[in-house]
């Protein structure tokens, strides 16, 4: 089972190595909540982020961009929101990027929270660098800056129970290289 996705965006190649076991680490997810300091979304459903200006710009297939949306339908999209709740096949006919660690039909209004912050804190940032180099050694990687997004126990649309799902992204960079994670 993977429990953790790292992807290369700058290439055309992806690459999906598993790590993070739960013996390893308390948790699969990087810490996240507001007694992290991490902002929240509304409870909307189909709501986004406000436009997140980011702090170090993030290249993603060639291009570099500025800002950011979190969605609560489990994506983050670069330069404005992707609200649409059914996914469409990938690429998107409007040609918007984004990056979809769990592209659902979520609705925070019934349950969880969704959760997002940019970080250069330097635990953090060591945690995420050793993940990253441990999986890729021949490309020494040292992070300078990550974007972590985490959607917390998100109820489906339509939902009658307290299931929900929780998962992750960060992107982050050491302004060389760009990686992004997914965590399950």
């Amino acid at each position: 089972m993977i429990d953790q996705l790292i992807f290369l965006p700058i290439s055309s190649s992806v690459s999906m190595v598993d790590t993070k076991s739960s013996s390893e680490k308390g948790s699969l997810l990087y810490p996240y909540g507001t007694h992290q300091g991490d902002e929240t979304n509304p409870k909307h459903y189909d709501g986004t982020s406000e436009e997140i200006t980011l702090s170090v710009p993030f290249t993603f297939y060639g291009k570099t961009y500025q800002t950011v949306f979190v969605n609560n339908n489990g994506v983050i999209s670069f330069d404005e929101p992707v609200k649409q709740y059914t996914p469409d096949p990938f690429p998107l006919v409007d040609g918007h990027p984004f990056v979809a660690p769990y592209w659902a039909d979520g609705d925070n209004v019934l349950g969880g929270d969704i959760f997002y912050c940019q970080t250069t804190n330097p635990v953090l940032l060591e945690d995420i660098s050793q993940d990253i180099s441990h999986y890729f050694p021949k490309s020494p990687f040292t992070t300078t800056w990550a974007l972590v997004a985490t959607w917390d126990h998100v109820a489906y649309c339509g939902s009658t129970s307290e299931k929900g799902n929780t998962f992750q992204a960060v992107l982050t960079t050491d302004s060389k290289m760009f990686y992004i994670i997914f965590n399950y």
